[in-house]
Protein backbone atom coordinates (compact mmCIF):
# COMPACT_ATOMS: atom_id res chain seq x y z
CA UNK A 1 0.00 0.00 0.00
CA UNK A 2 1.22 3.31 -1.24
CA UNK A 3 1.40 6.26 1.68
CA UNK A 4 -1.17 8.16 -0.28
CA UNK A 5 -4.02 5.12 -0.29
CA UNK A 6 -3.33 4.63 3.65
CA UNK A 7 -3.96 8.23 4.50
CA UNK A 8 -6.90 8.71 2.09
CA UNK A 9 -8.15 5.30 4.44
CA UNK A 10 -7.18 6.92 7.41
CA UNK A 11 -8.99 10.41 6.58
CA UNK A 12 -12.25 8.38 5.68
CA UNK A 13 -11.83 6.30 8.93
CA UNK A 14 -11.45 10.15 11.13
CA UNK A 15 -14.24 11.45 8.92
CA UNK A 16 -16.67 8.67 9.53
CA UNK A 17 -15.83 9.09 13.44
CA UNK A 18 -16.26 12.79 13.69
CA UNK A 19 -19.56 12.45 11.68
CA UNK A 20 -20.26 9.87 14.09
CA UNK A 21 -19.67 12.34 17.36
CA UNK A 22 -21.51 15.25 15.37
CA UNK A 23 -24.56 13.05 15.21
CA UNK A 24 -23.94 12.18 18.98
CA UNK A 25 -24.37 15.90 19.79
CA UNK A 26 -27.13 16.79 17.19
CA UNK A 27 -29.32 13.52 18.56
CA UNK A 28 -28.79 14.29 22.16
CA UNK A 29 -30.15 17.91 21.73
CA UNK A 30 -33.14 17.21 19.67
CA UNK A 31 -33.79 14.47 22.32
CA UNK A 32 -33.87 16.96 25.05
CA UNK A 33 -36.45 19.50 22.97
CA UNK A 34 -38.34 16.32 22.39
CA UNK A 35 -38.31 15.47 26.12
CA UNK A 36 -39.31 18.72 27.44
CA UNK A 37 -41.89 19.22 24.75
CA UNK A 38 -43.34 15.64 25.69
CA UNK A 39 -43.71 16.44 29.39
CA UNK A 40 -45.11 20.15 28.54
CA UNK A 41 -48.08 18.37 25.93
CA UNK A 42 -48.61 15.07 27.44
CA UNK A 43 -51.77 14.27 24.92
CA UNK A 44 -49.39 14.11 22.32
CA UNK A 45 -45.85 12.59 24.43
CA UNK A 46 -46.23 9.05 22.62
CA UNK A 47 -45.40 10.96 19.22
CA UNK A 48 -42.69 13.53 20.24
CA UNK A 49 -40.99 10.01 22.14
CA UNK A 50 -41.23 8.05 18.95
CA UNK A 51 -38.08 9.29 17.12
CA UNK A 52 -35.98 8.57 20.02
CA UNK A 53 -35.76 5.11 19.45
CA UNK A 54 -34.71 5.25 15.62
CA UNK A 55 -32.25 7.74 16.73
CA UNK A 56 -30.52 5.02 18.85
CA UNK A 57 -30.88 3.02 16.03
CA UNK A 58 -29.50 5.45 13.57
CA UNK A 59 -26.52 6.13 15.71
CA UNK A 60 -25.42 2.17 16.43
CA UNK A 61 -25.29 2.26 12.63
CA UNK A 62 -23.47 4.74 12.37
CA UNK A 63 -21.21 3.76 15.04
CA UNK A 64 -20.68 0.61 14.01
CA UNK A 65 -20.34 1.78 10.33
CA UNK A 66 -17.46 4.15 11.99
CA UNK A 67 -15.86 2.02 14.64
CA UNK A 68 -16.61 -1.81 13.66
CA UNK A 69 -17.60 -4.21 16.06
CA UNK A 70 -16.40 -3.83 19.70
CA UNK A 71 -15.35 -7.64 19.50
CA UNK A 72 -14.05 -8.00 15.75
CA UNK A 73 -10.73 -6.66 17.78
CA UNK A 74 -10.54 -9.38 20.39
CA UNK A 75 -11.22 -12.48 18.59
CA UNK A 76 -8.49 -11.87 16.30
CA UNK A 77 -5.04 -13.91 17.28
CA UNK A 78 -3.02 -9.84 16.27
CA UNK A 79 -4.97 -8.23 18.65
CA UNK A 80 -2.35 -8.39 21.22
CA UNK A 81 0.48 -7.54 18.67
CA UNK A 82 -1.23 -4.57 17.60
CA UNK A 83 -2.11 -3.08 21.07
CA UNK A 84 2.07 -3.72 22.17
CA UNK A 85 2.45 -1.76 18.92
CA UNK A 86 0.16 1.03 19.99
CA UNK A 87 2.10 0.86 23.30
CA UNK A 88 5.23 0.99 22.40
CA UNK A 89 4.74 3.74 19.85
CA UNK A 90 3.15 5.74 22.48
CA UNK A 91 6.07 5.29 24.41
CA UNK A 92 8.50 5.91 22.11
CA UNK A 93 6.45 9.13 21.12
CA UNK A 94 6.44 10.38 25.10
CA UNK A 95 10.49 9.60 25.23
CA UNK A 96 11.14 11.02 22.41
CA UNK A 97 9.07 14.33 23.73
CA UNK A 98 11.11 14.16 26.97
CA UNK A 99 14.41 13.89 24.75
CA UNK A 100 13.83 16.88 23.11
CA UNK A 101 12.51 18.70 25.95
CA UNK A 102 16.13 18.13 27.98
CA UNK A 103 17.56 19.37 25.24
CA UNK A 104 16.22 22.75 25.07
CA UNK A 105 16.85 23.36 28.81
CA UNK A 106 19.82 25.18 29.76
CA UNK A 107 22.25 23.61 32.51
CA UNK A 108 20.49 25.49 35.51
CA UNK A 109 17.59 24.46 34.36
CA UNK A 110 18.42 20.35 34.08
CA UNK A 111 19.33 20.84 37.77
CA UNK A 112 16.04 21.89 38.63
CA UNK A 113 14.55 19.83 37.09
CA UNK A 114 16.67 16.94 39.20
CA UNK A 115 15.95 18.39 42.06
CA UNK A 116 11.84 18.26 41.09
CA UNK A 117 12.70 14.62 40.43
CA UNK A 118 14.14 13.95 43.84
CA UNK A 119 11.47 16.17 45.48
CA UNK A 120 8.98 13.76 43.74
CA UNK A 121 11.06 10.30 44.79
CA UNK A 122 10.75 11.40 48.55
CA UNK A 123 7.09 12.61 48.57
CA UNK A 124 4.03 10.83 47.77
CA UNK A 125 2.26 13.30 45.74
CA UNK A 126 -0.33 10.60 44.80
CA UNK A 127 -1.78 11.07 48.24
CA UNK A 128 -5.08 13.50 48.61
CA UNK A 129 -4.50 15.49 51.66
CA UNK A 130 -7.55 16.69 53.01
Amino acid sequence: MKIEEIREKAEKKVQAKLSFYICVIVFSFVTMILMILSFALPSVAFWLRLPIPVFIMVLAVIYLTAFGLPTSNYTTGDWQEEEIQKEMLKLYRQQKMQQQLAEGLTKSEKLELKELERMEEKHSWDEDIV
